[in-house]
């Protein structure tokens, strides 16, 4: 989906409120377009330690569900056979974006060819952080030793994205990053933490808007 949506309303008149906010997103697969929609069905968030399901997605890949009001926001996702798992983390505020929150996930395969098509090589010993800029688009940095990172960007025809060696893009790909430590620092303006696991993929989200 990946398009632009009027921001939530306020939590006075949020579904959720008072005891939690209201996650509105999708989880699909990485070559997802709007030709070819590509949703990732039966992954499941729960809050860390925590194994009492949130939302399971449906075909279509959507998250739509109340969620605990903490800040970030982070979840484990559990996914269905075949794909990545890891960690969901975003700052609340992300929640007001102007674009959809769209993540992006890849089967243990489409990851080894993936890489490869960018002159990589997927490494299970080490992290994966794929990151969705909500708002803007500029560059983002992540503070662990990783390789070289990759940005998908769709310029050229909406909906559709197309990767090379940036790290400027609505998404920017920090591939093989080394977990020596258990957390990474992801900035882009806004900075935000994100847990490090080996082999799992952790997807994250941060708004920034330029006046």
């Amino acid at each position: 989906m990946d398009g632009e949506f009027p921001p939530p309303p306020p939590d006075a008149f949020d579904p959720c409120f008072p005891m939690g906010v209201f996650l509105r997103g999708e989880l699909v697969e990485l070559d997802s377009t709007l030709a070819a929609f590509r949703g990732v069905n039966g992954a499941t968030l729960t809050l860390p330690g925590d194994p009492t399901p949130l939302v399971t997605t449906p075909p279509n890949g959507r998250l739509d569900t109340c969620v605990p009001p903490s800040e970030p926001l982070r979840f484990d996702v559990h996914a269905p056979t075949g794909f990545l798992g890891g960690s969901l983390v975003m700052p609340r505020d992300t929640l007001q974006s102007l674009r959809f929150l769209s993540f992006r996930s890849m089967t243990t395969a489409r990851a080894a060819s993936f890489y490869s098509e960018r002159g990589l090589a997927f490494d299970a010993t080490k992290a994966h952080v794929l990151v969705f800029l909500s708002s803007d688009v500029t560059t983002v940095t992540l503070d662990r030793p990783h390789g070289a990172a990759q940005a998908g960007n769709d310029g050229v025809q909406p909906g559709t994205f197309v990767w090379s060696a940036s790290s400027t893009g609505r998404y920017v790909l920090f591939p093989n990053v080394d977990v020596s430590q258990p957390t990474g620092r992801v900035d882009a303006g806004p900075s935000l933490s994100v847990p490090l696991v080996a082999g799992e993929l952790t997807l994250a989200a941060i708004s920034v808007v330029f006046l």
